[in-house]
């Protein structure tokens, strides 16, 4: 069973489901089990689709602008007139209004998304999309062993989702310091630090750094790039294109953070 049992209510973007404990070969019993949410959520830009994202269908409204930011189909919130989020027969809409000439040249960019919880490039026709080039960030300090140690510490405590349902990743936004300044989760990574990047995205400072319950992929390290923060810390292990695209925008890359270990990948 994930769900806490001092949680009673589910919280939004989890929902109860009937399930069978297995305890033995000849023992089984019936129980109800809190179960996260895995939605199709459809993004337009001016009435014309763009994406399906399978996603948690919270925070959707920081998700289309943190997704509009670090894809850089804009470059300012002010470039976003309208966010209109729908339900729909068979998942949820978002159809962000955007200024004209941003249309014209998200149609010039000829990528179609078809994505999944797990895959933030699937669709993308262009191989030159799923690596796009950013440009370097200022050389940075890397936050301290011990910073660091207390923001995972954090972080773990403060997964609300995770704690009653499992199955889902979190994205922390930390000052230099190690305080938490914002938490939000999803059952994709990605949408998770969309998530984060679009509700803070005129507050985010360089000296800010972002932890991730998940590997490091090379999208993450653009994504927080694209943002302006200069480090991203992952519980879990980068891979070679994470570390390659961490030391090409100068991003501070930190990993495996484990029982007081830490993986430098790049500084």
């Amino acid at each position: 069973m994930n769900n806490n049992s001092s949680l009673n209510t589910p919280l939004n973007g989890i929902e109860s489901h009937s399930v069978v404990l297995r305890h033995s070969e000849n023992l089984q019993s019936s129980a109800i089990d809190y179960i996260a949410q895995e939605v199709p959520v459809a993004l337009a830009y001016n009435g014309e689709s763009h994406a399906v994202m399978m996603a948690s269908p919270i925070d959707l409204h920081d998700f289309a602008l943190g997704f509009s930011f670090t894809e850089r189909i804009i470059d300012q919130t002010s470039d976003i007139r309208a966010v209109d989020i729908r339900s729909a027969a068979q998942g949820i809409t978002i159809n962000i209004q955007i200024k004209p000439h941003l249309m014209e040249r998200l149609k010039g960019k000829r990528r179609q998304l078809s994505g999944r919880s797990g895959c933030g490039i699937c669709g993308i026709t262009d191989l030159a999309a799923a690596l796009p080039n950013i440009a370097p960030l200022e050389d940075s300090l890397l936050p301290s062993h011990k910073v660091v140690d207390l923001a995972v510490t954090t972080l773990k405590n403060s997964q609300a989702l995770q704690r009653q349902c499992g199955a889902v990743h979190c994205a922390g936004l930390f000052n230099a310091q190690g305080r938490l300044m914002a938490v939000c989760e999803d059952v994709g990574r990605h949408n998770a630090l969309d998530k984060l990047i679009g509700g803070h995205i005129n507050t985010l400072q360089s000296d800010y750094f972002i932890v991730m319950s998940s590997r490091a992929s090379h999208e993450l390290v653009a994504k927080v790039a694209i943002s302006g923060v200069s480090t991203l810390v992952t519980i879990s292990a980068a891979t070679s294109l994470a570390i390659e695209f961490a030391e090409k925008t100068k991003l501070n890359l930190i990993g495996f953070v484990r029982d007081k270990r830490q993986i430098i990948y790049a500084s």
